[in-house]
């Protein structure tokens, strides 16, 4: 019944449909922008300064030590084999307490993110790793964001069509109800209940008291059970020119969305204590698409729109002297990142 369930819940929502089906008409779209480029990489152009524009296998660190200290979480990037007493130091000269995140610097959707809780998880997150990590301070706010941000190279404001609010999995206890019964009692947590309970971060057998809230993943990716709303609207004048000077602070950043934490809705839209946790290049979509309110067409619409916007950052940039990728540099990006994922 369970499984029945959790494919109603997938056939009937199509936030849940896999990428390559919601993107068949962005393929073709692609192909048709590529033909007019005269270039299969045009899209490189967007961001001069990230590796692919940001496609994938980008350096999430590269891009966040551009920002000003206030704007980040403390950071610390560590290379694969780093000792457990190196780790230890380097969080200690920094500030970083437990528990903190874990993450690879180079690495799509949430993929190996995790909240590490005490020395043993840390201990066992850098044995398992093959890669580079980072390791950043926990901001535990309640208000976590995603902004979009455009601007075309030859303008001086820019713009953001797009707000996502992420509404982190959560359950209320009744004083009786296991937490793996209330999770299955929602159709979203149905969905990852099977991760959800890996490890030793949640007890499926423990019973909240009544009226009891409990965030299940502080983790803000949708394929994590995070609920993705749509927030568009909170979009104002102050918050564009934080976002456009953030753009300056980049180098070259005309394109992606910035996903972010702060302490309040009222000092997001005021732009106040944000702290930028990631930032994506051409590979980033305007997540509010997959409000589960959201219609597909308007979803695949809003895809086709901004990868037009991309050719056209893309054209303008061009205009300044910056050369698109070439075939070899993007084959070797390319392999350095199955590399990286075996």
């Amino acid at each position: 019944m369970k499984f029945k369930s959790n494919f109603i819940t997938k056939l009937t929502h199509w936030e849940y449909w896999p990428t390559w089906l919601v993107y068949s008409p962005v393929v073709f779209y692609y192909l048709l922008l590529s033909a007019r480029a005269r270039s299969f990489f045009f899209f490189t152009l967007t961001n001069p300064h990230m590796e692919m524009g940001g496609l994938y296998n980008c350096s999430k660190y590269r891009q966040l030590r551009k920002l000003p200290s206030d704007l980040i979480p403390k950071t610390v990037f560590l290379k694969p084999g780093t000792s457990m007493e190196m780790a230890l130091k380097a969080l200690s000269n920094i500030g970083i307490e437990f528990p903190l995140i874990a993450k690879p610097d180079r690495g799509e959707r949430g993929t190996a993110v995790k909240v590490i809780r005490n020395r043993v998880g840390l201990k066992a997150y850098l044995d398992h790793s093959k890669a580079d990590i980072l390791l950043q301070e926990f901001i535990q706010t309640s208000f976590e964001a995603g902004v979009f941000y455009y601007k075309l190279p030859t303008e001086k404001a820019g713009n953001i069509p797009s707000i996502v609010l992420k509404e982190f999995l959560t359950v209320v206890g009744d004083g009786k109800t296991s937490l793996k019964e209330l999770v299955d009692e929602s159709p979203r947590g149905r969905l990852v209940s099977k991760n959800l309970f890996k490890g030793d971060g949640l007890n499926p057998e423990e019973v909240l008291p009544l009226g009891k809230e409990r965030i299940l993943e502080p983790i803000g990716n949708h394929n994590r059970g995070t609920k993705f709303i749509d927030g568009t609207k909170l979009s104002n004048p102050t918050l564009v020119r934080f976002f456009d000077k953030l753009s300056l602070q980049l180098d070259s950043f005309y394109y992606g969305r910035v996903d972010l934490k702060a302490n309040s809705v009222e000092d997001f839209v005021q732009g106040r204590g944000i702290k930028v946790l990631e930032i994506n290049g051409v590979n980033a979509e305007p997540a509010h698409i997959y409000d589960p309110d959201a219609k597909l067409w308007e979803g695949i619409k809003t895809l086709l729109k901004h990868w037009s916007l991309i050719y056209k950052i893309s054209k303008e940039n061009s205009s300044f002297l910056h050369s698109t990728t070439s075939l070899k540099e993007a084959w070797a990006h390319y392999v350095q990142r199955k590399k990286i994922k075996k």
